[in-house]
Formats: C-alpha cells, sequence, structure tokens
C-alpha cells in the first residue's frame, strides 16, 4: 500500500511536470500560460515532497519534507488566484501593492517553517504511528493563520473563475468549468487531511486528489484547448480591434475602454488619464451618448474631433432578467465616408464646368438669404449678367473657346465675391450676384467693377487670335425694385435687357416700378 501511495506521488509529480513545461511553451499565446505553468510547477513540487513520506523517515526528516511542502502549496495557490484574475480579465496586472502582498506574506510563512524548530508555530508535535511510515501531525497556531490566508485566495479564485463561467460563452464555460472543477478536487481532498490527519489511519491521501487535478487540468490543455481560447479571445478581438469600445456601467462609471477607444478619447480630452477606467463617462462621452436609449440601441454620426468624424452606436446591456447593467458605445471612423459625402454634396450643388453654385443651390440659398435680410430690414442687392454676344463666340471659335469664356468670366465674379455674397451661374451665359447689404449707390459701384474686370479680360485662343468678352449687367435692389425674389430678379432682368439695348458692356439700374394711382373719391351731388 505504501509503495502505490508513492507511486500516485510520483505520477502526480511528473504528470504536473509536464503541463507545467507544456503551458510554458505557450506563454506567448495567452496571458495565462505563465499563471498555469507555475501553478503546475507548484503541484509537483508539492507532490514530489510527499513521494518520501510514504517509507520509513525519521522524525526530523518528516519535519522538514513537510516544512519543504509549504513552497509548492503557497506557490499553487498563489497561481491559481492569479490564473483566476488573468482569465476572468486578461487585462489584468496585479498592481503593485497586490504583488508585494501576494510576494511578503508568502515569504514570512516559509521564513517561519524554516525556523519552526525553534518556536513550533508552525508544526506543534510530529509522533511516529507504530507499525507504518506515517506520523501524527499537531498544527500550531501559524500554520492555521497561513490557511486561512490560503483559502481565502482559493475563495476569492473560486469566485471569479464562477463568475466567467457564468457570463462566458459555451467553449469558454466549458474551460473554466474544468478549471473550476480541479481545483475543487484538489482542495476537498486537503481539506479533509487538515481537518483530521488521522482519518485514514494516518495515511496522507491528498496525492489522489492531486493526481485527479492533473488529469483534468492536463485534458483542458491538451484536449480542450484551454490555453488556445481562455483569454486570448478578447484581447485578441477587442484589444486589436480599429473600432473604439467604451463600457459603461449602470451608474455612468467606465469599466472598460480598448486600445482604440482610448486613443480616440486621448484626441478629444488630451489631459485624460492613460487609462480612463473607473472615471465619469461624462467627463469624455456626449449626453446623447449616455442619453436615453429607447429599443436599447442607439445610432448617429458625430464629429468627435475638428476632422474626425465617428458613426457611434450605444448598445444596452442587461442580465437575463432584463436588468440594466450599463452600455457599450462603439465608435467607428468614417472620416473618409464624411467627406466624400461632402464632397459629392458639393459637387451637387456646384457648375461643373465654372465652379461656381447652380440654379438649385441658388434658388435654395437666395431664399434663405432674403429671410435673413427681411429679419433685419436690410437691403440685398441682385447683379444680373450676361455675356455680350457669346453665340457669335461660339459659332466662330467652337465651343471650347466659348466654355473657356464662361470659365475665365466665372473667375472674374469669383474674385469679386465677398463674405456672405451668393454667386452662381443660372443658365448657358447667364450669372446671377446676390449681394447682402447693398443699396442702389454700392450696387451701381461693384457692378461696374465686375464689367470692368470682364472688359479686361484678354482669353487666347489660337495663334495670334485671342478673344475680349465684355459682359452686361442689370442692377435691382430689394425691396425697392421687388418685394420678393421672383420681383428683383424680374426687375434685374429688365435692367439687363437695357443694357443690351443700350449698346452692351454696360450697366445699368432697373428704375423702381409703376405705383397704381390713387383715387380721389367720387362725390354725387344731392339731387
Amino acid at each position: 500500500m505504501d509503495e502505490v501511495l508513492a507511486l500516485a506521488f510520483a505520477t502526480s509529480a511528473l504528470l504536473n511536470a509536464v503541463l507545467a513545461v507544456l503551458a510554458w511553451r505557450r506563454r506567448s499565446a495567452t496571458p495565462a500560460a505563465t499563471a498555469l505553468a507555475a501553478a503546475f510547477a507548484s503541484l509537483a513540487l508539492w507532490s514530489a515532497t510527499g513521494v518520501p513520506l510514504n517509507f520509513p523517515v525519521s522524525p526530523p526528516v518528516h519535519a522538514a519534507l513537510t516544512y519543504g511542502s509549504f513552497v509548492g502549496i503557497l506557490g499553487s495557490v498563489v497561481s491559481l488566484y492569479l490564473l483566476s484574475r488573468v482569465v476572468a480579465d486578461p487585462h489584468y496586472r496585479p498592481p503593485r501593492g497586490q504583488v508585494v502582498h501576494l510576494a511578503v506574506v508568502p515569504l514570512l510563512v516559509l521564513a517561519a517553517a524554516a525556523t519552526d524548530p525553534w518556536h513550533h508555530l508552525v508544526l506543534t508535535r510530529v509522533t511516529p504511528i507504530p507499525q507504518a511510515p506515517w506520523f501524527e501531525v499537531r498544527w500550531g497556531p501559524l500554520f492555521w493563520v497561513h490557511t486561512l490566508w490560503c483559502y481565502a485566495l482559493l475563495t476569492s479564485a473560486f469566485a471569479r473563475l464562477l463568475h466567467a463561467w457564468w457570463r462566458g460563452s459555451g467553449p469558454v464555460r466549458r474551460q473554466v468549468g474544468l478549471l473550476l472543477l480541479a481545483g475543487l478536487v484538489c482542495t476537498a481532498g486537503n481539506v479533509v487531511v487538515i481537518s483530521d490527519p488521522a482519518v485514514f489511519s494516518g495515511r496522507d491521501l491528498t496525492p489522489l486528489s492531486f493526481t485527479l487535478t492533473a488529469l483534468i487540468d492536463a485534458y483542458a490543455v491538451l484536449r480542450v484547448g484551454l490555453l488556445r481560447v481562455v483569454p486570448i479571445a478578447r484581447a485578441a478581438v477587442l484589444e486589436n480591434v480599429r473600432d473604439a469600445i467604451v463600457v459603461v456601467d449602470a451608474g455612468g462609471t467606465v469599466v472598460d475602454v480598448n486600445a482604440a477607444g482610448r486613443t480616440y478619447l486621448r484626441t478629444r480630452c488630451p489631459d485624460l488619464p492613460v487609462d480612463p477606467v473607473g472615471l465619469p463617462a461624462a467627463r469624455f462621452l456626449t449626453a446623447r451618448a449616455l442619453g436615453d436609449l429607447p429599443g436599447g440601441y442607439l445610432s448617429y454620426e458625430l464629429e468627435h474631433a475638428s476632422g474626425l468624424h465617428l458613426d457611434v452606436q450605444v448598445t444596452a446591456l442587461r442580465d437575463r432578467r432584463g436588468r440594466d447593467l450599463g452600455r457599450v458605445v462603439v465608435g467607428r471612423d468614417i472620416t473618409e465616408v464624411a467627406q466624400l459625402r461632402a464632397q459629392l454634396a458639393e459637387e451637387a450643388v456646384r457648375d461643373p464646368l465654372t465652379g461656381l453654385h447652380n440654379r438649385r443651390h441658388f434658388d435654395t440659398a437666395a431664399a434663405q438669404l432674403l429671410r435673413c435680410a427681411a429679419a433685419t430690414g436690410d437691403p440685398v442687392g441682385v447683379l444680373a449678367v450676361d455675356i455680350d454676344h457669346f453665340k457669335r463666340v461660339n459659332d466662330t471659335h467652337g465651343h471650347a473657346v466659348g466654355d473657356l469664356v464662361l470659365v475665365e468670366v466665372a473667375r472674374v465674379l469669383a474674385a469679386a465675391e465677398r463674405r456672405g455674397d451668393l454667386v452662381a451661374r443660372t443658365g448657358g451665359e447667364e450669372f446671377v450676384l446676390l449681394l447682402p447689404g447693398a443699396d442702389e449707390e454700392a450696387l451701381a459701384v461693384r457692378a461696374e467693377q465686375v464689367r470692368a474686370a470682364c472688359a479686361a479680360l484678354d482669353v487666347p485662343v489660337a495663334a495670334g487670335t485671342r478673344v475680349r468678352p465684355t459682359v452686361s449687367v442689370g442692377c435691382a435692389v430689394l425691396p425697392h425694385h421687388g418685394a420678393d425674389l421672383t420681383g428683383v430678379l424680374a426687375a434685374a432682368d429688365r435692367a439687363l435687357y437695357a443694357a443690351k439695348a443700350g449698346g452692351r458692356d454696360r450697366v445699368v439700374v432697373a428704375t423702381a416700378p409703376p405705383t397704381a394711382p390713387v383715387e380721389e373719391p367720387r362725390t354725387t351731388p344731392a339731387p
């Protein structure tokens, strides 16, 4: 029987050692591998110290091996705790205070075990049992303090693994479930032995639970693919995705942000900490992203920063009972799409030849401009511009030259445009300028400037041949020459026709429309 138990210890030690090597080789693939390798190595050491104890040894040797097993015990407990943290959150990195705690407490326990022969606070008594290579061990107060600390860590580890299992998908739940089962098996065996060392006639059967734990862990690693899926999936997806992802809890606190999210948030808030987890989301997310979610979903576009456009999707998070857990805010960079849309929208309101606004845009923008002028009571000047003898240019030199003349005249008109003005090509060789705030006198000055600039054009069309276009300009002012856009445009057109009839290359200002005579009331003489 003793040889069988020794073999069980040795088998457990060897199996855990092999698994430690396998896990260590995969440490670059997942952050869980390092903690898992440390756990396997600690179990291997713990099992190995139990092999000699199944053969006759002296009490000092038995005590020394027991003290040595504390290295494996503490290592396996700390490693399992760290493994549970990494499996539950792949971004977990122990803070400095926790690192100190997880290192100092085991070192103090090991120091107490090393000095136990002088104070006997770890092992109060080690008494041989007759006719067997076993000993009755009485645990001291420091042992129970160490045991409570270990089981506090294990309880925390099991709670985190259970939470990860509850929230995980099918493959994740299966893998985390195997970790839970493995941990519970060895823990149960150890609890039985610690509670009553003589329950199995003084025999320590903990190696059996160790062996079962090693077999379950081996199945999880070699057959189920623990290291291939847990927990690299979340890190690979969230940290490498280009979309910004921010997770906010029900209280409005940020609980997770991926790398892209941190980058985008700092473009809006340069003073934001490197890791905004734990900060109020209202500090850097818009009220719309944090507002009501009708139907549990909201999608909109946002200019997150100057020149940076995002497509924002907000999804509510709820548990199985429908209780609000928070929300996920996902932002995708659509700057190129937004710029393309803006470009297409601009092209839709531009004349493709001259680059001036077209008639469609003119009608819409002019109506809005006149509404604003009506609200302030300011006048609006209108210039109707027409290129003289343009048909003759096309007939003599061809349409290519005609297009060139149109472009040059449009360039002059665009140069004459001031802030708030509206310039458009409304027909073949016809243009209209709206000049807010220009009265009749100022309008005549601007019109003459336009006419003179066009008359100064000298367009080369062929070797030794040039075209010198001129324009006729009709002027009208709203509300003096018309009560609305239609009326003032008609007045400007009449003035333009007058300029054409007067010899072209000139400016004519519209005259005020005639007013109807007021009839005097008639009186009828009394009969």
